[in-house]
């Protein structure tokens, strides 16, 4: 029991950093800008030198070709929610202005602020390199595929932008995903930046999770939860992040060998909550921002009931 109150730490701290948005934003300390130039703080400034820390801090040159041959089963099963994500959006005929987040949230985790707490109180500082490997393969995919559909998530009904297109660069190559491009060229490249500049990259980075978690509180001031309509749009996102994501992983496993301790590192990763940033996103570019939150918190609730679930069938 102990263990899965310290796995669900994560939660926890997720649940009361959004109730603080929250609250402040009802008592009136937030205005009905507050939430746009926080998405805007965090999308350019705070996560680029967060993406770029925690690479320069996680790994070495020598750890990042050694570990690569394992980046193949994250990679490939996360290919493969999404897939399944695409073909879901068809036979549920979801929102054309919702697609995206639909979307993201079968492919896409909570791999850090949730997931690795859970995997540390499962087994341990064993799970770091594994939990690792998940969460590039998540970055990336996350910061490319997922950004791309959430963009054209804002384009309602008015049109499809293309997977290549200089638009699309544009799009994608956003200040997270250079930042993260960014730190994996300097570990590549065997470049360490001063220490102080580390260290002021690290402080800024650190506000990126809870401006984030807030502005997903601010969001909710304006939602009453209570008109929630528990549409296939929200009900087949949250099997999409819970049952799928983790089966496509279970899976791959027999066709893709890793070790034990990785595969249940993989799967457990794989059934964490919707990714923070996603709300973040689509308030920054005009998509449906109603829908992201609903489905984000919602996940996080659902979070507290089915990760002690996973944790105990992992065990």
């Amino acid at each position: 029991m102990l263990g899965v109150l310290h796995g669900l730490q994560g939660i926890f701290e997720v649940l009361f950093i959004i109730g603080i948005g929250y609250l402040l934003s009802v008592k009136g300390w937030f205005g009905s800008d507050t939430s746009a130039i926080f998405t805007k703080l965090v999308m350019k400034v705070a996560l680029p030198l967060y993406m770029l820390c925690q690479i320069e801090k996680d790994f070495t040159h020598d750890s990042l070709l050694q570990i690569a041959p394992d980046l193949i089963l994250p990679f490939a099963s996360i290919i493969l929610a999404y897939v399944i994500g695409r073909i879901a959006v068809k036979l549920l005929r979801i929102r054309r202005d919702r697609q995206g987040v639909f979307v993201t949230c079968f492919f896409i985790s909570n791999t850090i602020f949730i997931g690795l707490p859970v995997n540390l109180a499962l087994f341990g500082t064993l799970s770091v390199p594994a939990v690792m490997l998940y969460y590039m393969a998540n970055t990336t995919m996350f910061w490319t595929l997922g950004i791309y559909h959430i963009v054209n998530d804002s384009m309602g009904d008015a049109g499809h932008m293309p997977l290549f297109s200089l638009q699309t660069i544009k799009k994608i190559f956003s200040p997270p995903l250079l930042g993260f491009l960014g730190g994996l060229c300097l570990v590549m490249a065997n470049i360490t930046l001063p220490e102080f500049l580390l260290t002021s990259f690290q402080y800024v980075g650190n506000l990126a999770t809870p401006l984030s978690l807030m502005v997903i509180g601010m969001e909710m001031s304006t939602i009453s939860f209570a008109s929630v309509r528990w549409d296939r749009d929200i009900i087949g996102a949250l099997v999409g992040r819970f049952i799928i994501c983790p089966a496509c992983v279970l899976a791959l496993l027999p066709f893709i060998p890793v070790t034990p301790l990785s595969g249940q590192v993989f799967t457990m990763q794989a059934s964490m909550p919707a990714m923070t940033q996603m709300t973040v996103v689509a308030k920054s570019v005009g998509a449906d921002v109603k829908y992201s939150t609903e489905v984000s918190f919602i996940s996080v609730i659902l979070g507290i009931l089915i990760i002690p679930l996973y944790m105990f069938i992992i065990e």
